[in-house]
């Protein structure tokens, strides 16, 4: 099981291969230290691996192992399988609309939340 922060650096390290540990926490919306901890709590579990940049030793370069591949897909599996469940009493045709509207007010929240710091 992954959590938020673990699935989105996964997502952004598939993404955009062999960028930066840097990069990757603007694209990701994670503070440098914040980061930092993830990838190592993820290095640990086998899903990324760390390795020196080969223009900057100080950057860290990460790629996703088999195991974040794994976990990854799987992730993306179960969210698909969850999102097939909650949809289930919505006729077909309106499904997308209906998936539409949910990412909409989700980007919405975050606006808000990163706003107003919630």
């Amino acid at each position: 099981m992954l959590t938020g922060p673990q699935f989105a650096v996964l997502s952004a390290i598939r993404a955009y291969p062999d960028a930066d540990q840097t990069a990757l926490a603007g694209a990701v919306a994670l503070d440098t230290s914040t980061m930092a901890d993830v990838c190592r709590r993820m290095e640990r579990r086998g899903l990324i691996s760390r390795t020196a940049s080969p223009h900057d030793a100080r950057a860290k370069v990460l790629t996703l192992t088999d195991e974040g591949d794994t976990a990854l897909a799987e992730t993306f599996r179960r969210a698909r399988a969850l999102d097939d469940a909650l949809l289930a009493g919505c006729p077909p045709e309106q499904r997308p609309h209906l998936a539409s509207l949910f990412n909409d007010l989700g980007a919405h929240w975050e606006q808000v939340a990163e706003r107003d710091q919630l």
